[in-house]
């Protein structure tokens, strides 16, 4: 997952960048922008999942800067920080979807929480559907389709090739090919990506031990799901429960 700040605020961005462990919270790598131009370049070359964004700022201003953003990623969740308590501000924000308005200074632990709650949102957005930004639906064949719901629906179950060839009669290395070209995942890394987020939400909300939630998400072994786990995530699935139990 990856995370914009958009400040003019230099000092603010070297403390927001130093006192959150980013990686701790999920987030593998963090961008900084100091203007909306600088902010614009980052969010067309990188795949930005959650942006915190000041309000003013020399030239475009953070609210037209996110404005501009809806339009064309309206899937990055938006964050205002700014240290002007404007009404009109909070309504302009508001209307533009902003997940969260928060007011300069913010303590750090209702950062945090802010934050949590935003990757929370993603990894939703993200079970849903975990297609590339630039298909809509009405573009993948019907068999593609067809092995997206079956692995969403079966994904705690053993999946073999077999599985799939006999559910759209179809050769397991083209079906591969063609769904890649569709999500951006092979079959295996899909299948991993959607149990991952599933023991997320489970590590969540459940006080289920991990034993009980490997089983559940389709592997029989807990060493090999916490080593999936901390490889897609940063963190073993014990640090991911406390963080959110600490949140």
């Amino acid at each position: 997952m990856k995370l914009l700040l958009v400040d003019d605020e230099v000092t603010m961005i070297q403390i927001m960048e130093k006192a959150i462990d980013w990686k701790k919270k999920g987030i593998q790598k963090v961008f900084v922008a100091y203007n909306a131009d600088e902010a614009r370049d980052i969010l067309a070359s990188s795949a930005i999942d959650i942006m915190i964004c000041d309000i003013e700022m020399p030239g475009e201003s953070g609210l037209e800067l996110i404005q501009w953003m809806q339009d064309a990623y309206p899937e990055i969740i938006c964050i205002i920080l700014t240290g002007f308590p404007d009404f009109n501000y909070a309504r302009s924000a508001i209307s533009l979807g902003v997940y969260q308005y928060l007011l300069k200074p913010v303590s750090f632990e209702e950062l945090e929480k802010v934050i949590s709650s935003a990757i929370e949102r993603v990894e939703e957005n993200m079970a849903v559907s975990m297609k590339t930004p630039n298909e809509k639906d009405s573009e993948m064949s019907d068999p593609i389709r067809q092995v997206r719901s079956y692995l969403e629906e079966h994904y705690n179950e053993i999946i073999t090739r077999r599985n799939i060839e006999s559910l759209v009669h179809l050769n397991g290395d083209y079906i591969n090919r063609e769904f890649k070209k569709c999500t951006g995942y092979t079959l295996m890394e899909y299948i991993q990506r959607y149990r991952i987020i599933m023991a997320k939400k489970l590590l969540r909300e459940t006080n289920l031990s991990m034993a009980e939630i490997s089983a559940q998400t389709g592997y029989d072994s807990p060493a090999y799901f916490a080593k999936i786990f901390k490889k897609l995530t940063s963190q073993t699935p014990s640090e991911y429960r406390v963080r959110h139990e600490r949140d």
